[in-house]
């Protein structure tokens, strides 16, 4: 055997025999970060990180290790502390969000930890991360306070535009119509919903913007104000197009939108049709 070979061939034996430990130092390792990690939190009182940490597989996994019998015992006091913080906190929160959503003058249901406001508003409070989900959208914060604000800015954004129910449903059936004929698809059939909103967006533009389709010149239309708009027209009295045409919205995961149905509720389209006849 050449004296390269050799080296190789011993260098090759040694890294299998020494893979075991690693691995055994790797997960000790992260045994020792973990509890770091509750120690920082804790000298911080961070109840909420506390309260994920503690509340995780790896908490079980270090309560189970060989040598940390006593750490159960600890966690499960500082476990049972910062549950009593986070749950204080979250009591706090909702009086102060309710009293903040009423002087706004806002309609408020509660499902902790969603909260519903205005049709096609939603909150989802994840107090463990310290973020809220607000239509969806992360926000990096659990303050009542910042979080009205939020809202009431997009309450503008979705409500305060002007809205025409008719000129709305017509200008929808326009552009169905169009992207129908597109596809070879007749009247009365299923258009995709994703295509039918990039349509629309697009039937919103000025003149000028095709002439010179500059950023600053393109009107932004995003979901939430598609699917507003749906409800502003589902619930205008406006039950037709001007030509006697029926909305119908079809349910679906592919490819889908969330819209806001006849009843108000948040549901994934894929498609629409209109369909001649009575209401």
């Amino acid at each position: 055997m050449e004296p390269e070979d050799f080296l190789q061939a011993q260098q090759a034996r040694l890294t299998e025999m020494l893979r075991p430990y690693q691995r055994e130092v790797n997960r000790r390792q992260g045994i020792a970060d973990f509890v770091n990690r509750c120690l920082r939190s804790a000298s911080r009182d961070d109840f909420f990180q506390l309260y994920e940490l503690l509340n995780s597989r790896t908490a079980s996994e270090v309560e189970a290790e060989p040598g940390w019998e006593d750490a159960k015992g600890v966690f499960d006091q500082l476990r049972a502390d910062a549950t009593q913080k986070v749950e204080r906190y979250q009591l706090r929160f909702l009086e102060d969000f309710t009293r903040l959503v009423e002087e706004a003058g806002l309609p408020l249901e509660n499902d902790f930890p969603r909260l519903r406001l205005l049709k096609g508003i939603e909150l989802e409070v994840v107090f463990a991360e310290k973020r809220t989900l607000l239509n969806g959208r992360p926000l990096k914060t659990v303050d009542p306070t910042r979080l009205i604000r939020a809202i009431v800015a997009l309450q503008r954004h979705l409500y305060d535009r002007p809205f025409d129910p008719q000129g709305f449903i017509d200008g929808l059936f326009a552009v169905y119509q169009k992207v129908n004929q597109a596809a070879g698809r007749g009247d009365g059939d299923t258009a995709p919903i994703q295509t039918i909103y990039m349509e629309y967006t697009l039937s919103l533009q000025s003149r000028s913007f095709f002439q010179d389709m500059a950023k600053g010149k393109f009107r932004g239309y995003d979901a939430d104000q598609f699917a507003v708009d749906f409800w502003r027209y589902f619930s205008s009295g406006v039950a037709t197009t001007s030509d006697g045409y029926i909305l119908r919205l079809s349910p679906g995961r592919n490819n889908a939108l969330w819209l806001i149905d006849t009843s108000g509720e948040r549901r994934r389209i894929s498609g629409l049709s209109f369909q001649r006849g009575e209401v």
